[in-house]
């Protein structure tokens, strides 16, 4: 194999075990106070991606534009004329180059890279990155303070900070959440909920041991074991109630598995593996339960009073007072807000935790339309293209709705690094895997007609 063929290959794998880290260089911010949303930085997964687009280039692959794909053209469009609207034209424009970005990204997915490289090999990646985001989380919650990690982009996290993502448990304990190198557990959270489900497509579709030999076994459930408990050890609600949800609607796909007209329930080896992930998910979430029960009871109760739901509330109202037909600037609502509402705490100045109602504040009625057509007729799409015979598919749907419920409380898959690349990844996936076949056990997305 040739080396740039090679270094192409490893880049793109890389790329999917390092979207957690937060390496990067602040190249700009606004005022002499720092604020992450009034800030251009230059992130290391930038470079690689960057170099990866440079591959693909040379390659002289032909784009293909579906018909929803229009709409992300408009999206740009107007997020170009809600510059006008700007408080700082210098943040501004540096949204819309991230947004450009990331759009670019999409189609590098689902015109070129599933096609060469396929899925399985960046789903392996995801679980090794998950893999070694758990071991950081586990080791930061068991210290409840970050490692030292500061060449990865690890927060510093430690009892005695404020503005970190903790809460009390009902003995009046300051926990901590697990943060791995993520900017906040919530963001890892959607990590980790990634890698599991890529562990659940490896496990079914691709692990075949034929010798049954025990030190896999053990080698496969540690892992597992190991994600879930990192997992939890984030505390982030959503996810977690999503991961739950979702992996029951996967199990009857597994199980009815692929023709739903004739019924036709899953080969005695799949019904193995789905026992055998049933038996462990249930011990994690009952041992986890047993050690950490304090815990477990303060985040289950969910109160009208939490000061998280309070500023949901709060943020939504005010974004909602934004009506414009191109928004008041892209990246801009934390300094409309400030200008707006010029006596709040400074921490208290961040985007709203809604993507939908952040693209409607920020780039307006019109922005909104776009980003919800789009996604409403890729989704469209992926149905009509999906043959009844690949019922398991559908798995990528779910995976996708998650995503999208997960941005109804907060804003990370829009305006962070690692949110944008999972959103724009997952956005790739679905519009591309309803063309995916199963080869001699490997994954191969063949080009529609």
């Amino acid at each position: 194999m040739p080396i740039f063929v090679r270094l192409e290959k490893y880049l793109f794998y890389f790329l999917f075990f390092a979207i957690p880290f937060q390496t990067r260089k602040i190249l700009w911010y606004q005022s002499w106070s720092f604020n992450e949303w009034q800030a251009i930085f230059i992130y290391g997964t930038d470079i690689v991606l960057a170099l990866l687009f440079v591959f693909w280039i040379f390659n002289k692959v032909k784009v293909e534009i579906r018909g929803y794909d229009y709409f992300l053209f408009i999206l740009i469009l107007c997020s170009v004329i809600s510059l006008k609207n700007s408080s700082s034209y210098v943040l501004g424009l540096y949204n819309v180059l991230k947004l450009a970005e990331f759009v670019i990204f999409y189609f590098y997915l689902k015109n070129y890279a599933v096609y060469k490289f396929g899925i399985s090999g960046a789903m392996k990646a995801l679980v090794a990155g998950g893999l070694f985001q758990a071991f950081v989380a586990i080791v930061q919650f068991v210290k409840q303070s970050s490692l030292g990690l500061r060449l990865l982009g690890e927060s510093v996290i430690g009892p005695d900070l404020v503005g970190i993502a903790s809460f009390f448990n009902t003995k009046g304990e300051k926990i901590i959440r697990a943060y791995g190198t993520t900017p906040h557990p919530n963001v890892l959270a959607t990590y980790l909920f990634l890698a599991i489900f890529s562990f659940y497509f490896i496990y079914f579709y691709f692990y075949k041991d034929k010798k049954h030999h025990w030190r896999n076994e053990c080698l496969i459930w540690a892992g597992y074991l190991f994600l879930l408990f990192a997992l939890f050890f984030t505390f982030a609600r959503v996810v977690v109630f999503l991961w739950l949800a979702g992996f029951i609607l996967r199990s009857l796909l597994v199980l009815f598995k692929d023709n739903i007209r004739k019924i036709s329930f899953a080969s005695e080896e799949n019904k193995l593996k789905l026992l055998k992930i049933l038996v462990s998910s249930i011990v994690a979430i009952v041992l986890f339960g047993a050690l950490y029960w304090p815990e477990v009871l303060s985040r289950i109760k969910i109160s009208s009073g939490e000061e998280a739901v309070q500023l949901r509330i709060f943020y939504n109202k005010e974004s909602l007072q934004t009506l414009n037909w191109f928004g008041v600037g892209p990246g801009e609502f934390v300094n409309w807000l400030m200008i707006k509402e010029p006596n709040l705490s400074r921490n208290l100045y961040q985007p709203v935790h809604n993507i939908y109602l952040l693209i409607y504040s920020e780039i307006g009625i019109v922005g909104i339309s776009a980003f919800i057509l789009f996604l409403l007729f890729l989704i469209k799409d992926f149905v009509v293209s999906t043959k009844i015979d690949k019922l398991h598919h559908y798995s990528f749907l779910i995976i996708f709705l998650s995503l999208l419920f997960m941005g109804l409380f907060d804003h990370f898959l829009w305006t962070l690094q690692q949110g944008r690349f999972m959103f724009w990844l997952v956005c790739a996936l679905l519009a591309s895997t309803q063309h995916l076949t199963f080869v001699n056990n490997s994954a191969i997305i063949t080009k529609s007609d």
